[in-house]
């Protein structure tokens, strides 16, 4: 039985200067942490995908530094944006990774043994809310049916499903209805992986089985009703992809070395 491993890293809100934090969190140190971390345990990816918010400032050299932290895997990397991404710039140092010019949607299709993983862009520029339009939808559509796999598996920022949470909803995703209307029709897509909430989170939407996962740097909580953080570690997603389906767990740093501050 064939098995491909994929990690899931999103939220990185990395600044171009290493000193400045994010309510109080080092993301960058964090994100050098994660991937030390991962190294050390042994564990191998065939994939590696990045599901958005490489950068909080969105600069060139911010883009740079994300680069080098994730040279390790470079050959297998995959990106969407997030709303705290600029395409242009990513591109401009992605360049080898990222097809497309300019602000053109940033997408992604591999082929995972029976699975195909694809990489939905719900960046609005200037906006914090995503959003899903039917020619979206279409590309989805296109690229199952060029590829006739026997399961999908969807990468994207924003989560396309409210998590419960009276102020991470409004900023979530609009056009959601579209994807729900797709699982419906398209029982194959199995599997959402999202970021952009930075907490774990699961729903399901017909035969959709939809994940949140923690940022690389800060920790959020969808208690109350404005922004609210937590001391907890960083983390990321390990999923495994087989014939008959898959598994996903998520993982965190044993410690929690920062607490946020507001």
């Amino acid at each position: 039985m064939t098995t491909v491993r994929i990690l899931q890293l999103t939220d990185l809100h990395v600044f171009k200067d290493a000193e400045v934090r994010l309510k109080g969190i080092p993301t960058r140190e964090l994100l050098e942490d994660v991937v030390r971390h991962i190294g050390e345990s042994g564990q191998t990816f065939d994939h590696v995908v990045v599901t958005g918010d490489h950068t909080h400032d969105e600069l060139p050299e911010s883009y740079q530094m994300v680069r080098r932290i994730l040279h390790p895997w470079l050959d297998r990397l995959w990106q969407v944006p997030g709303n705290h991404d600029d395409r242009s710039v990513l591109r401009s140092v992605f360049g080898d990774r990222v097809s497309g010019v300019g602000q053109d949607r940033i997408t992604f299709s591999f082929s995972a043994g029976r699975w195909l993983c694809l990489g939905v862009d719900t960046h609005v520029p200037g906006a914090v809310p995503g959003r899903i339009e039917s020619d979206q939808i279409e590309w989805i559509r296109q690229q199952i049916r060029w590829t006739n796999p026997d399961r999908v598996a969807l990468f994207m920022h924003h989560p396309p499903v409210d998590v419960g949470s009276l102020w991470m909803d409004p900023i979530g995703l609009s056009g959601k209805e579209l994807l729900h209307k797709l699982f419906d029709a398209e029982r194959r897509i199995e599997l959402v992986c999202c970021g952009h909430v930075h907490h774990e989170f699961s729903s399901e939407v017909s035969n959709a089985k939809i994940f949140t996962t923690p940022a690389t740097g800060l920790q959020f909580s969808p208690a109350g009703n404005q922004p609210t953080f937590v001391a907890a570690p960083p983390g990321y997603r390990v999923i495994e992809l087989t014939d008959e389906g898959f598994s996903t767990t998520v993982c965190r740093l044993p410690v929690t070395r920062f607490s946020p501050v507001t």
